[in-house]
């Protein structure tokens, strides 16, 4: 089998490679023509299109910190925050009862986190499978990802792992994200070992690679490493947010209130607090005044706020987080 690439955007910012076409063809034989609708309407939505009456997916955060502080993420000193208190179950419960009253169709775990540590991250994936979501997205650093982890991964309705590696050495990782590489190879190849004695092709495994300063000229090795174990590779340029530890590029863009950006259409993110995000950028934090825990989400989908953030999109005129978000590399 070889992996080649199946998404690459205009701009360069994310390349996507995958094996033999599995993501696609394997969910649209799961679960046929719904699946194929929901892929079509992705593509559409993303074109600033109709939004219909949900999200296509709901991104979830269901603890609010990391054990990390990676040099590219602006959740600098919420380390204590990874094992807190979460999404609360009943809003789970309530979230996903809903989707499957309209019929979602994904949901990624891990919005702005590290679902890994969650309390709740097996209550939620039981939660999508019984509400019918076919496409189920966990994405992690992998550092928690021991074998009873993997083990019950395994045995969950989770469709992709997608896991940050970022290096091809413990020198470069620990300068990236302050963590043990040889422990996370370790447990990645643990979670591919597993899977096969189990004779599984799901959960897909997708590495990602963030082209950073530090990593200069480890993409080769990173491709050479994985190509012929993992499913997916996801080769990324990193967006500069504020409070980050990267410095600021030089001639970073100037803002510009013409971006266009889908995402308004196409999913919504649900913070363990009920609150909500409009995109996955850390640039949408605090953008919209909507509490999922006093409103349902597909009266809030369609609701003032939501509505009035597309037409700015639409006719040119972003809020400066969105023209933020494109000057600081989101194209």
């Amino acid at each position: 089998m070889t992996i080649g690439l199946v998404h690459g955007d205009p701009q360069g910012m994310a390349l996507l490679l995958e094996r033999d076409g599995l993501y696609s063809e394997a969910l649209a034989r799961l679960h046929g023509e719904r699946f194929l609708a929901y892929r079509r309407s992705w593509k559409e939505r993303g074109l600033m299109g109709d939004p219909g009456h949900f999200p296509l997916s709901l991104d979830l955060r269901l603890n609010p910190g990391c054990q990390l502080a990676c040099v590219m993420c602006p959740m600098q000193g919420r380390k204590a925050l990874a094992k807190g208190p979460g999404m609360p179950l009943p809003l789970l419960r309530r979230l996903l009862s809903e989707g499957r009253e309209h019929g979602l169709p994904a949901v990624t775990l891990g919005l702005a986190s590290e679902p890994l540590l969650a309390k709740g991250l097996f209550d939620a994936l039981g939660l999508c499978g019984r509400a019918g979501v076919m496409d189920i997205r966990l994405g992690t650093n992998g550092l928690g990802l021991s074998k009873a982890k993997s083990e019950r991964l395994l045995d969950s309705p989770l469709t992709r792992l997608e896991v940050s590696v970022d290096a091809t050495n413990a020198s470069t990782y620990r300068a990236i994200r302050g963590g043990d590489y040889d422990s996370l190879i370790r447990k990645i190849e643990g979670f591919l070992g597993l899977r096969a004695k189990k004779g599984q092709s799901f959960p897909l495994l997708r590495l990602s690679f963030l082209r950073l300063p530090q990593n200069e000229g480890e993409l080769p090795g990173f491709l050479s490493l994985w190509k012929d174990r993992a499913d997916m590779l996801s080769i990324q340029r990193p967006v500069w947010f504020p409070d980050s530890r990267l410095p600021k590029p030089d001639g970073l863009g100037e803002e510009d209130s013409s971006t266009h950006c889908g995402q308004p259409w196409q999913r919504l993110g649900v913070l363990e607090d009920g609150s909500l995000w409009p995109c996955c950028s850390w640039y949408g934090e605090g953008m919209l005044a909507l509490d999922a825990k006093k409103s349902g989400i597909s009266e809030l989908w369609r609701g003032e706020e939501m509505e009035g953030l597309r037409k700015s999109l639409k006719d040119g005129n972003a809020p400066a987080p969105c023209a933020a978000c494109q000057a600081a590399g989101a194209h």
